[in-house]
């Protein structure tokens, strides 16, 4: 069946539509009283038989693209893929683990009702090994079969009946059912997950023949057998297999008992903006133009000159609460300090403060500092703009003010430079 798409863009309004088709809630939308309407409260996808709704980043793409798309209800692979894509590698860099339905990450910020994590994990297992190696035969007693010669020698009385020599009984080879049922289960796992989010992946299914047993109608059989069939397999490696095959019918099954769509998203996308940008900056940064208005990338580079890393200053209050700052960004390089806040803004209405405070609080904390270069760096179309220049009135005897600039990069460009 050809799935149908529907698309959107995170904090941009819902069409009510939408809302009927996928029964959102207030998990993926919310009210915005600026724009007076609902809106997404999410990135990512969610699938419901045969609709799909990808929801990108603030910013990713201008409205009439998204409506382009909406009009057609085809599939945009490229897109779809670079954002699953960015997802996973976010959640494998910060090594969240699947709990049940859920990946938990920072904050429980990703949320995927599909067992991806143990998919992957038998695929490794197929792409490295293989199918299930020990499918080994049984040799038994019997008439039908593939007749084992040796055996059958080696065994059976030897009669002879008319000049002719007669072995009795014959022994035949019978494939292990035990055996051949975790290998085709391994097929059904891999090929049903690349069927059905072949939006995601490029790898190629197993080629096994379908086999007629509805794996999902009968999962608690299937979760039994495969329980049973760990008690007689002894290699590590296969004892993983069956686990990670267990997993995933316990996790789907879980699902499933839920009833409604399978989701795959992130409720907080700024901490995924936070981790590009700072890839973004320790590979390409080269520094500020003269009027200290504009920041300078160098996209050929893949190791910046200037390391920005995490910073958090715990000894900055004396007072009883012992209040502590944490920078996003930061740099110290000779007389130049750079203070950059990754911001997943919509839009900016209003100073930033704790970003002017920033400033202020350490502008002494670093005696050879001369200049303080200080930016939110958001998702844009591009280009930088000042936040906020203190007025010369403000200054006192200092000979420059607290200037904030406010750096746009576009969020294709950078989830393209994440992945690479």
């Amino acid at each position: 069946m050809k799935k149908r798409y529907y698309y959107g863009i995170d904090r941009s309004v819902v069409d009510e539509n939408v809302i009927s088709l996928f029964k959102l809630s207030t998990k993926e939308i919310s009210y915005s009283k600026r724009k007076k309407a609902d809106v997404y409260n999410f990135v990512g996808f969610i699938f419901d038989n045969d609709k799909v709704l990808v929801i990108f980043p603030k910013h990713y793409a201008e409205q009439s693209y998204i409506d382009m798309l909406n009009s057609s209800h085809e599939e945009s692979s490229k897109d779809i893929q670079l954002l699953y894509n960015v997802i996973k590698k976010y959640d494998e860099t910060t090594k969240t683990s699947a709990i049940a339905q859920k990946y938990i990450g920072p904050d429980d910020s990703y949320d995927s009702d599909y067992p991806f994590a143990p998919f992957y994990s038998i695929y490794e297992y197929y792409k490295r090994y293989g199918f299930y190696k020990e499918a080994e035969s049984t040799v038994v007693k019997g008439s039908k079969g593939k007749v084992s010669w040796k055996d059958t020698i080696k065994k059976s009385q030897k009669v002879v009946s008319d000049d002719n020599l007669l072995f009795l009984p014959l022994y035949v080879k019978k494939k292990n059912y035990r055996n051949v049922f975790i290998t085709e289960c391994m097929a059904f796992v891999i090929d049903y997950t690349l069927e059905s989010f072949q939006s995601f992946f490029s790898m190629r299914k197993t080629g096994m023949v379908k086999n007629k047993f509805d794996y999902l109608k009968n999962i608690d059989y299937v979760i039994c057998e495969l329980r049973d069939s760990s008690n007689f397999v002894f290699k590590d490696i296969h004892k993983k297999l069956i686990r990670d095959l267990i997993d995933f019918f316990e996790q789907y099954k879980y699902k499933n008992g839920k009833g409604g769509s399978i989701h795959v998203k992130i409720d907080y996308f700024d901490l995924i903006w936070q981790e590009m940008v700072n890839q973004y900056l320790n590979r390409h940064f080269i520094g500020v133009n003269a009027a200290g208005d504009d920041l300078n990338f160098d996209i050929t580079l893949t190791k910046s000159a200037v390391p920005f890393s995490v910073m958090e200053y715990k000894d900055i209050d004396t007072s009883p609460h012992c209040f502590s700052i944490k920078i996003d960004h930061i740099a110290l390089t000779g007389s130049e300090l750079f203070i950059f806040d990754s911001k997943y803004y919509d839009e900016v209405y209003q100073l930033n403060y704790k970003q002017f405070s920033y400033n202020e609080l350490l502008r002494y904390r670093y005696p050879s500092v001369k200049t303080i270069i200080n930016a939110l760096i958001l998702p844009g179309k591009g280009g930088s703009k000042i936040h906020f220049e203190m007025a010369a009135s403000y200054q006192g005897p200092r000979k420059d003010g607290s200037k904030i600039i406010e750096y746009y990069i576009e969020p294709k460009k950078i989830m393209q430079d994440y992945l690479k």
